[in-house]
């Protein structure tokens, strides 16, 4: 079995020719054809919800692929928007949802939301990068892993980020050895933990980051001897549930936020 470093350097090494094969790919193609061709005739949260091609594409592209079914809750997402600091999306712990509000901003953009960037290019070129990732992940989910990280470390502002993401989180305590039962301690003693160990500040410096995942590749290897059948890790990047809780009660308690229905 190739390691984990090994892998994710043949990936990364020529990442635009990786993602070109990715985007060649004919069922990627074909998806990502129809969604050029129909995104921006959509001009309502309605139409985009409807349309259940473009809507589990765009859903997909932002990490959200798990929470397609629930189109109830992200309609009243959509419809709330990001403006008012008590809507839903700014509400929810996974960042997730605000940069998916944020990219199709109904609320705020009208029916003009589809013809922003990051409805069009950014949503294609996050899908690509989307499928690049679970296709590695099907193989090493550590390579999984390691690229999540790359891409995401720079959007890390404080160590309370790195909580909210379990699969950062998990990066974070892979490459330092931290047991999982950490995560069990109260969150300041999760936070000073962590901070032993690194600076979240680092994050924002490519070469540190390069460091990190050199690191972690080894560990993940070291801890990941044996094959494995099926990877807990892919329940890391089903964070779309925001830590577990259903989606009828993501929707009481912002409703209960908001001041009622």
């Amino acid at each position: 079995m190739v390691s984990t470093s090994t892998r994710y350097q043949i990936v990364t090494n020529n990442l635009a020719r990786t993602k070109t094969l990715i985007a060649n790919d004919a069922s990627v193609k074909r998806d990502t054809e129809y969604y050029n061709k129909t995104i921006k005739t959509i001009k309502t949260v309605d139409e985009f919800i409807k349309n259940d091609r473009v809507f589990k594409y765009a859903m997909k592209a932002y990490g959200l692929e798990d929470m397609a079914y629930a189109k109830a809750f992200i309609k009243k997402m959509l419809n709330e928007g990001v403006s008012n600091p008590l809507s839903m999306a700014n509400k929810m712990s996974n960042p997730l949802y605000k940069e998916f509000a944020k990219a199709f901003d109904f609320a705020g953009k009208g029916a003009q939301a589809t013809s922003a960037a990051s409805a069009t290019t950014e949503a294609v070129e996050r899908y690509v990068q989307q499928t690049l990732e679970q296709r590695e992940g099907s193989d090493n989910q550590g390579v999984r892993l390691a690229l999540y990280f790359k891409r995401k470390a720079s959007s890390v502002k404080t160590t309370m980020g790195i909580l909210a993401d379990k699969a950062l989180l998990q990066f974070v305590q892979t490459t330092f050895n931290i047991p999982q039962a950490a995560s069990r301690a109260d969150l300041d003693i999760q936070v000073r933990n962590i901070e032993k160990f690194l600076d979240v500040k680092d994050f924002q410096d490519p070469k540190k980051v390069d460091k990190l995942i050199q690191r972690f590749n080894v560990m993940w290897d070291m801890t990941n001897a044996s094959v494995e059948t099926v990877s807990p890790v892919l329940s890391l990047f089903n964070q779309s549930s925001d830590q577990g809780i259903s989606v009828d009660l993501m929707m009481s308690i912002a409703k209960l936020r908001l001041g009622g229905s």
